[in-house]
Order: structure tokens, then C-alpha cells, then sequence
């Protein structure tokens, strides 16, 4: 199997696995009890706190622990009387401004953000949130920028990190503004169920779980030990490789010049931005992303028409639609996302594999027949 769709989750790391298998077994003790054998398991958590705020330039104590970014998102939000978010945010976000209240502010073509916008929409509101890295097309923010024009307005700033920790150097006391940032453990080969929400000391933490006050009163709840020691374990793995996930813009091109000498037109998504290395957002014009994944698919090769919170759905994709892309062109639109672990032979096979599918796709296509397409019940 070659598996491309790195942003919708990666696969646990051997390491992280070992780290973690003790606290289901022989350490299975409740770290909030008194007695010795909890303290050590307490003293596991803290452990992990330190190195998951490590990973973002954060003081341990400004990190507690949720189920995921999206937990962590909705908790950060909580906080604002109303947002200020990015078109082009994840679902958990968008949700939030929804419910609410709040504005969408409009991206470039590029995808990144329309600064004038942001600056003349930010007083509006109780505070503003936007993606470091995008879900689905990669492209970075210039969270400089935002932050600087938040601070200016005294808007407090939620980043969804999700996406961006443990693939770019982070340190969240270097930007402005920023009081609360979101992770999760699943995007950097760490366990599904955990994740962490930073809140920069003295910023108002209002509890979105009330209970018997864990987490410094944070977020009650028993905490999902195993999680959050597997949590430690990938954040420390990933700061010390993360020059490998740099390197993996190699694959992008490579894969990229192997369709173009194929004479396969591959158009990108968010060409002309800073973009995660490691993702890469294109069209082949007229073949459908639906059409191609039922040749891939059987072929071994996994990858998104989409986020993986919306692939299964029949609607166009919001990101891409929010960038300017027509219906038509949003449903050609597939993400391919690696991880630091791809390696050069398995991109050469990917190319040679990708290439087949589009050449045998096209091959049925013509001006006669139509494009090959996917019935979509609505």
C-alpha cells in the first residue's frame, strides 16, 4: 500500500507504541490519586507536558490536555464573545463562528489571507482564529502579520496548529496576540484521542468540561494516560526529525516533473504560497478526483478528494471553493500528503502508478464519450 493521506492521519510509531504500552497495563493508576503508584504515573503526564511544550516553544504549564484539536478549537473559542476566522479553516472552526456569531475573512487565489480584510474585520469581534497550516491545500499563513494586526486592534488570537506542529519550527511566545493554539497527536504519529490546548499564561480559561477539576481545573475529566504519554513520545520524535518532513518538498517535485514528462498537465492548488512540504493540492484537468480514486484505489494507492473530515460528502470542498476554484475544478482536486518516513522508491512507484491511472482514464475519454465521471446521489 502506498499511503499518501499523511493530513487525514498518520500511523503510530513503533516508539510511540512501546512509550505508551506500561500506563494500559501495570501503570494503569489514576494520576489524580495520593498514593505512590499514581504519583509516578503523574509524574509520566508531566513528562509528556514538558515535551509537548517543547514542540511549540511553550511553558509546560501553559500546555493541558484534550481528546484532539477539535476539542482544544472549540475550547479556545469558548473564550470569544465572537470570532474572527479564515474561509478556509478547518470544520471545528468554522463551526464555532457559526454558532456563535462571527465573520469569514475572504483568502487569495493562493489561499492565503486578504490582510486588508482581516485588518478591517478584526475590531468587529471578541477575538480571531485562523489555521497556521491549511488542512487540505498546506498553505502556511503569515501568522506574523495576523498576530501584529490583532495585537494592534487588542484582539486575543486562537491558532489551529494542528496541522503545523512537528512539520515547521513553532515557538508561540514569538508571536503576538496569540493566547491559545490547539494540537493533536494523531497528525504527527502520535494516538488518535489526544491532544493539547496552550494557553499563554494570564489569559482568561474559562473550562468548556466541568467535573472534578483536573488539569488545574482546565478540563475535568480522568485523563487518557496511555494518549498523553504517546502524545510526549511523537512531540519529542518529531521535533528531533523534523528536518526530515522539510526534505519531503523533494517528493512534491519529483512526482510533479514525473507527470510533467509523462505529459500529464497537473495543476496546483496554492502554487504560490508557503506551503507544509509535505502536501501537495492539484488538479489534472477533466478527470475527476472520484474517477481517478476508483483506479488507485484498488491499485494500493490511498489518498483525499478532499479533508478527511468531508471526503465521504458529496459537497465541494470549502477551502477551495473559498480560493476561487470552480465546482468543476474542486472535484477534479486531489491531496496527496506524505510523511517524514516516504521514501524516494515508493514516490517513483507512486508517480508510475498515478501516471497509469490518468493515461488509462484518459484513454476512455473523448470528445464523443465525455469525461468518465461519478454519479453523486444528492
Amino acid at each position: 500500500m502506498i499511503y499518501w493521506d499523511n493530513n487525514a492521519t498518520t500511523p503510530l510509531l513503533p516508539q510511540v507504541a512501546e512509550a505508551m504500552q506500561p500506563f494500559w497495563t501495570e501503570q494503569f493508576f489514576n494520576p489524580s490519586a495520593a498514593y505512590p503508584q499514581a504519583k509516578a504515573v503523574r509524574r509520566a503526564v508531566e513528562g509528556a507536558r514538558e515535551q509537548v511544550a517543547a514542540l511549540i516553544g511553550a511553558d509546560p504549564a501553559e500546555v493541558f490536555f484534550t481528546s484532539g484539536g477539535t476539542e482544544g478549537t472549540n475550547t479556545a473559542l469558548a473564550q470569544f464573545s465572537s470570532v474572527l476566522a479564515l474561509a478556509t479553516d478547518h470544520p471545528a472552526t468554522l463551526r464555532c463562528v457559526e454558532s456563535r456569531g462571527g465573520s469569514l475573512c475572504p483568502v487569495q487565489s493562493s489561499g492565503v489571507v486578504d490582510l486588508h480584510a482581516w485588518s478591517e474585520l478584526l475590531p468587529r469581534h471578541g477575538g480571531a482564529s485562523f489555521a497556521l497550516a491549511n488542512h487540505e491545500t498546506g498553505v502556511i499563513q503569515p501568522a506574523a502579520e495576523l498576530c501584529a494586526a490583532a495585537e494592534h486592534t487588542g484582539v486575543r488570537v486562537h491558532v489551529d496548529a494542528v496541522q503545523a506542529a512537528g512539520k515547521i519550527p513553532l515557538n508561540l511566545h514569538e508571536l503576538p496576540a496569540v493566547d491559545y493554539a490547539s494540537l493533536s497527536a494523531h497528525k504527527l504519529h502520535g494516538p488518535k484521542g489526544v491532544g493539547a490546548l496552550y494557553v499563554r499564561t494570564g489569559a482568561p480559561m474559562h473550562p468548556l468540561l466541568l467535573g472534578g477539576g483536573q488539569e488545574d481545573t482546565r478540563r475535568s475529566g480522568t485523563l487518557n494516560v496511555p494518549g498523553i504519554v504517546g502524545f510526549g513520545a511523537a512531540a519529542e520524535l518529531a521535533l528531533q526529525q523534523m528536518e526530515q518532513t522539510a526534505r519531503a518538498a523533494r517528493h512534491r517535485e519529483a512526482f510533479l516533473s514525473a507527470l510533467q514528462q509523462a505529459g500529464i498537465c497537473a495543476v496546483q492548488n496554492g502554487a504560490g504560497a508557503p506551503r507544509l512540504p509535505h502536501v501537495l493540492n492539484f488538479r489534472v484537468p477533466g478527470c475527476t478526483a472520484e474517477s481517478l480514486s476508483l483506479l488507485l484505489e484498488p491499485a494500493g494507492f490511498i489518498c483525499a478528494a478532499g479533508s478527511a473530515c468531508t471526503s465521504a460528502s458529496p459537497h465541494p470542498s470549502h477551502v477551495l471553493l473559498a480560493m476561487g476554484l470552480s465546482p468543476t475544478e474542486v472535484r477534479e482536486s486531489l491531496r496527496l500528503s506524505w510523511s517524514r518516513f516516504t521514501t524516494d522508491d515508493e514516490c517513483a512507484a507512486a508517480s508510475k502508478l498515478f501516471i497509469a491511472c490518468v493515461q488509462k482514464l484518459q484513454s476512455v475519454q473523448s470528445h464523443f464519450t465525455g469525461k468518465v465521471d461519478v454519479y453523486i446521489p444528492k
